[in-house]
């Protein structure tokens, strides 16, 4: 069962969402390392990852924002809250992604924190989910750290690799008012 959200501030509050400008795609791309974060952040997009291709993630009922601090404007994070159900005001979010140079500083739960705000207080969601890779222990970690809660699994075809995978679903209610 889900539940609500950790939204607590804290030090990490330097840090803030800012709309997603296509200029940053090759930022985003740059942090990709290797083929296992390809498959891990876009198991739906055919290797190799290209600045074309991220800049494709975008579109209708997709909400990209790029995480960063204050007082620097290079971004330090990037991701997405995505309409899954308008009518029953249910998001997901997809592609989190962190600068490797900054992982395991708090960033990873931070980002998914602010997007999970932002659907519940500006997207007036109810449920937020998202599916990860089992065997992405920190991408679960972080994910539970923010305040998700394991959901189940869905079995899910991925073209692009001509693979059939179980992925854990983790969500989020929204918070009482």
């Amino acid at each position: 069962m889900a539940a609500v959200p950790i939204t607590k501030a804290g030090p990490a509050d330097a840090l803030r969402l800012v709309p997603f400008e296509p200029g940053l795609a090759g930022r985003v791309l740059s942090w990709v390392r290797g083929a296992r974060d390809t498959y891990w952040l876009a198991p739906r997009t055919r290797p190799p990852l290209t600045l074309e291709k991220v800049l494709a993630w975008g579109g209708q009922g997709h909400h990209a924002f790029a995480l960063v601090e204050r007082r620097r404007p290079q971004p330090v994070g990037y991701g997405e809250v995505n309409v899954l159900n308008e009518r029953r005001h249910e998001y997901w979010l997809g592609h989190l992604i962190v600068d490797p140079a900054r992982r395991g500083q708090g960033l990873g739960r931070r980002l998914t924190e602010l997007l999970l705000r932002h659907a519940f207080e500006r997207l007036a969601a109810r449920r937020v989910s998202l599916v990860v890779f089992p065997d992405n222990a920190a991408a679960v970690g972080c994910y539970r750290a923010a305040g998700m809660r394991d959901d189940g699994f869905e079995s899910h075809h991925f073209a692009a690799y001509g693979r059939r995978v179980r992925l854990l679903r983790m969500a989020a209610l929204r918070p009482p008012d």
